[in-house]
């Protein structure tokens, strides 16, 4: 028997030999209250951060049943209840963790928390400070899973249903890349000339929530062209699902701006993330099915397009025929037309040139009466123009300053190179330059004598 007071508290005393006590055929473990080489002691205060300090290294996981439940705005306070002999342990769980979860907790379930042992230093008070919860139990997961449909169900979350978009070519896959569920899902796809976008995520324990929504949040902002988002797992039983029925995880796919297919395989119960989602499936086949059908109006026209087509080609290639024969029957007519004018003028020059020929010989005669008359002209012509280039020349050998020079005649320049022809062109003491038949001389004007 344990003697507890009213929080569930167990004794130091007690707790220490607990954790001392082995079982027989068991190796000595090492303890939080092995005897050291020397002794320590320390205040309450210093004593209480050290257990606090040595508790907080490592993180423990404890399951067990919820026995209260209190909601404060300051945190949940809980206490745990194991089944077999009703050892409670007091758990205090921060406001912002619970609103993490995802999860509505009452009393009754049965959950498995991990955490860090705490005491209180102002009360003394010895607790587990929970920082993860999931549920265990089939009782406890049916019991939230009904809890959380009926909250959201009459929020209006599963009436929204978008259409899904007609030619998905652009896919977001939120998966875990380790599984075959991501190699089935690209098996079942057309060929269509589909891109498949994959997000690494966990899609089961409790890293799934935190990593699903980052995932789900990732693909709205950094790729909200895409034309579907796809949530796929492999089937498992309620416990393995517990992400997908986690209210964080449907509103978030709620609030996706992107239609969003969840293709999770499930017994009996759909999962809440599927419920929210636009579409469902239960499984990733079907859900890479699903898409395939958004191309499902193009395999059903294409043939009736692909006929029109022909028949339009056919009738286009008669009618351009037709045209290549009007147009050939033209061209034919129009060459006949030019024979019809070739024939005519090579007859027409035919007969010039036999009349040319005929008057060939008076055109010849001709040429040469007037060929003499042209050389008697170009005779006489040149004779009268030697004619007076020879008078020319007689005036020309009058005239010219070097006949006058010859008959001792000389020209005289003053210093201004102007011809002398008075005594008003120099002046006494100029020097004239005078410009014999032979050679030149310069003198000096001495006297000047006017007529």
């Amino acid at each position: 028997m344990q003697i507890r007071d009213y929080y569930g508290r167990i004794p130091v005393s007690m707790a220490r030999k607990k954790i001392e006590k082995k079982s027989k055929g068991e190796k000595p473990q090492k303890t939080l209250f092995a005897p050291e080489a020397e002794e320590k002691t320390f205040t309450v205060s210093g004593f209480l951060d050290y257990l606090n300090s040595s508790f907080g290294k490592e993180t423990f996981f404890v399951t067990g049943e919820i026995s209260s439940f209190q909601n404060h705005p300051s945190g949940v306070y809980f206490s745990m209840k194991d089944k077999e002999d009703e050892s409670v342990l007091s758990c205090y769980m921060s406001p912002w963790v619970y609103r993490s979860l995802g999860i509505l907790l009452e009393e009754g379930m049965e959950i498995k928390t991990g955490g860090v042992p705490n005491i209180y230093k102002p009360k003394g008070r010895f607790s587990f400070k929970v920082e993860s919860v999931e549920l265990t139990g089939e009782g406890s997961l049916k019991k939230a899973y009904d809890a959380l449909k009926r909250k959201l169900e009459q929020e209006g979350l599963f009436e929204r249903k978008r259409a899904l978009p007609e030619f998905i070519q652009k896919i977001g896959v939120i998966t875990s890349r380790t599984g075959a569920v991501i190699d089935d899902f690209r098996k079942n796809l057309e060929k269509r000339g589909m891109r498949v976008f994959l997000c690494d995520a966990r899609v089961e324990g409790t890293k799934a929530v935190p990593e699903i929504t980052r995932a789900i949040r990732w693909f709205n902002t950094r790729m909200p062209d895409l034309d579907i988002l796809v949530i796929i797992r492999g089937g498992g039983s309620l416990e393995d699902l517990q992400a997908f029925n986690n209210e964080i995880v449907a509103r978030e796919i709620f609030g996706s701006r992107i239609p969003t297919i969840c293709g999770i395989g499930h017994d009996r119960d759909i999962p809440i993330a599927s419920l929210v989602a636009d579409h469902e499936t239960s499984t990733p086949s079907i859900a890479a099915m699903l898409i395939n059908t958004s191309w499902n109006r193009l395999k059903e026209e294409l043939p009736d397009y692909q006929s029109r087509i022909i028949v339009g080609y056919e009738g286009e290639l008669d009618s351009r025929a037709a045209e290549i024969v009007r147009i050939t029957g033209a061209f034919l007519g129009y060459f006949r037309l030019i024979e019809t004018h070739y024939q005519n003028l090579r007859m027409r020059i035919r007969s010039g040139a036999q009349k040319l020929e005929a008057r060939f010989g008076d055109i010849e005669l001709a040429y040469k009466e007037i060929s003499i008359k042209i050389a008697t002209a170009l005779t006489q012509g040149m004779m009268r123009i030697g004619e007076r280039l020879n008078s020319y020349d007689t005036y020309l050998a009058g005239v010219s300053p070097e006949r006058n020079l010859k008959l001792g005649y000389s020209i005289i320049t003053n210093q201004k190179g102007r011809v002398v022809r008075s005594v008003e062109d120099v002046e006494v003491g100029e020097n004239i330059k005078s410009r014999l038949h032979k050679g030149e001389f310069v003198s000096e004007v001495k006297q000047v004598k006017k007529e």
